[in-house]
């Protein structure tokens, strides 16, 4: 099993935070922390896992997986 690629593009900016997990639980740790806004995209080697948009505020915020 290959390590989970994390890439995060900040609202605003044109270059993308990149990130390994272990896994996906601990790829999602690091979304949950780094993604204030604009969306993030799970990868395993090439393969696309999923894109994450975080919605909401600090206090009640959800993510939408796609």
């Amino acid at each position: 099993m290959e390590r989970i690629s994390l890439s995060i593009v900040p609202h605003g900016e044109d270059h993308a935070l990149e990130f390994d997990a272990l896994d996906i639980a601990a790829a999602l740790m690091i979304a949950d922390i780094n993604a204030a806004e604009g969306p993030a995209e799970l990868r395993e080697g090439t393969r696309h896992i999923a894109t994450l948009r975080r919605h909401g505020s600090s206090g009640a915020a959800f993510w939408e997986v796609s």
